[in-house]
């Protein structure tokens, strides 16, 4: 289980176990990635020295769930996904929402065309939420039909 905050990505599930996926599933496949010392699940992953990550491709059809997860909060009413939590409590934001009239009044700066950024303190923010977008659901609907 991925208990690292904020989350962000595709998340699989194999075999009850949560594991971090490097791209979106393709041709019915899906490749999961660990960077930890020891290999999670030999009978399923094998060591990429190329890239010093444990890694497993397995069908999707075998994970009982993928996921894209995004963070999000609000901060002054305003809906944000949430960059990152520093351990000093800083909390990295871009604005997601619509209504851009008042984000320079609070504090927000344009580093992109459309992209709006602040850092704010942890406890400045509130609704703190994850955003599962399910990548098989289509898969899932036409097994149905």
């Amino acid at each position: 289980m991925t208990t690292e905050r904020p989350r962000t990505g595709i998340f699989a599930t194999v075999d009850g176990l949560e594991y971090p996926v490097n791209s979106y599933p393709e041709g019915g496949m899906v490749q999961l990635v660990v960077r930890a010392a020891e290999n999670p699940d030999p009978n399923l992953f094998g060591w990429d020295a190329g890239s010093g990550v444990w890694t497993a491709t397995v069908p999707t059809d075998r994970c009982e769930r993928i996921v894209e997860v995004t963070s999000l909060a609000n901060y002054q009413g305003h809906p944000c996904q949430v960059i990152a939590i520093d351990p000093d409590g800083s909390v990295g934001l871009y604005y997601v929402g619509a209504e851009q009239a008042a984000l320079v009044r609070d504090g927000f700066v344009q580093i992109d065309q459309g992209t709006w950024a602040r850092t704010a303190a942890i406890h400045e923010i509130s609704g703190y939420r994850e955003r599962h977008t399910d990548l098989t659901f289509d898969q899932w609907k036409a097994a149905a039909q």
